[in-house]
C-alpha cells in the first residue's frame, strides 16, 4: 500500500509536510505506507488507477464518477474561517495582481487557463459557476489557451506570464501557496470564488483490505487529538480530518450533467469566442 499527497504537494516545503503527516498516520495506524511522489508531468489519473493506493488524495469528481469506487478514508478540513469547519473548498478565479479588471465579467472573452475535464476545481466547478452567469444562448465565456495547463502551477504560470487573462485554481492549493510561497501568490488577485463543494478526500483502492483501511481512517480522524498530530495539521493549514460518505460527492457529477445538458463549455477554442456577450452579469 502506498501513500501520496500529489494533489496538494504544491511546493517542496508542502510536500515535505505531507510526507511527515502521512508517515505519522501510518505509524499511528500500524500500517506500512511507503510514500510515492508521482510528480508532474506524470498524470495524476495514473496514480488513482494504482491497485496499491492505500492513502492517496483523489479529486472528488472522478471519485464520484468511477465505475468502481475507491474506499473513502477521510477528507481534510482547512482551518481558515471561510471553510466553516467543513471538508469543503472553492475554485478561485485569479488574474494578475496588476490587471485592471475588478470583476469577473470584465475578463469575459479573454483566455482562461484551466485544468483537465477530470478536475473538479480546475474545470467542473468553474464551468458550472460560469454557466449560471452566461446570457441566454451563450455556450462559453472564454477562449482556450494555446498550451494546456493541466496542473495548478501551470495555470498560475499562464496567468502571471500573460498567456491567459484569468485562471481557475483550487482554493486550498492557493492557501498552501500563500503559506509556503507568498511572493508567488502576491503576483495574483482573486476576482471571484465558486460555491463550496466537497474537498478531495484521501482514498484507498477498492481491493485494499477494509480492515487496514479502517485503521488508517481511524488514525486520520484522530490526528487533531494529540500534540504531534495537531502540529502536523497546523503546518498544512488544516484543523482536522473529517469522515465523509459517497453521497457527499454525488453533487459533483450532477453539476457536470447540468452543464452538459445546457451545452455549456468552460472554454471555446473557436476564433473570437466569447467576444460578444451582451447581458452577462458582473460578480
Amino acid at each position: 500500500m502506498i501513500a501520496s499527497a500529489r494533489m496538494y504537494s504544491v511546493s517542496a516545503p508542502a510536500g515535505q509536510a505531507w510526507r511527515a503527516l502521512l508517515a505519522h498516520v501510518a505509524e499511528r495506524a500500524g500500517v506500512d505506507l511507503p510514500y510515492v511522489e508521482h510528480a508532474a508531468p506524470a498524470p495524476v489519473s495514473a496514480l488513482w488507477a494504482r491497485p496499491d493506493c492505500g492513502c492517496v488524495f483523489m479529486c472528488g469528481y472522478p471519485y464520484a464518477s468511477a465505475a468502481v469506487s475507491p474506499q473513502l478514508l477521510a477528507a481534510p478540513v482547512p482551518a481558515l474561517p471561510r471553510y466553516g469547519g467543513r471538508p469543503v473548498y472553492f475554485t478561485e478565479f485569479i488574474v494578475r495582481a496588476d490587471a485592471p479588471e475588478r470583476t469577473l465579467a470584465q475578463t469575459f472573452g479573454g483566455k482562461l487557463a484551466c485544468m483537465l475535464p477530470e478536475s473538479n476545481s480546475g474545470y467542473n466547478a468553474p464551468r458550472h459557476h460560469l454557466m449560471r452567469l452566461a446570457p441566454a444562448g451563450a455556450r462559453a465565456l472564454y477562449r482556450a489557451t494555446e498550451v494546456p495547463t493541466p496542473t495548478p502551477r501551470e495555470v498560475i504560470a499562464a496567468v502571471i506570464g500573460g498567456r491567459a487573462e484569468v485562471g481557475v485554481v483550487d482554493s486550498y492549493v492557493l492557501d498552501l501557496l500563500r503559506r509556503f510561497e507568498p511572493t508567488l501568490v502576491a503576483q495574483l488577485k482573486t476576482l471571484a470564488v465558486t460555491k463550496a463543494t466537497p474537498i478531495p478526500p484521501l482514498v484507498a483502492a477498492a481491493q485494499i483490505d477494509p480492515r487496514q483501511c479502517a485503521r488508517v481512517r481511524a488514525a486520520l480522524l484522530a490526528l487533531h487529538e494529540d500534540a504531534a498530530g495537531t502540529g502536523l495539521l497546523a503546518m498544512l493549514g488544516l484543523a482536522r480530518f473529517a469522515a465523509v460518505q459517497p453521497a457527499d460527492y454525488a453533487v459533483l457529477p450532477a453539476m457536470a450533467r447540468e452543464a452538459d445538458q445546457a451545452g455549456f463549455a468552460l472554454t471555446d477554442a473557436g476564433p473570437g469566442a466569447g467576444m460578444s456577450l451582451p447581458g452577462a452579469r458582473a460578480i
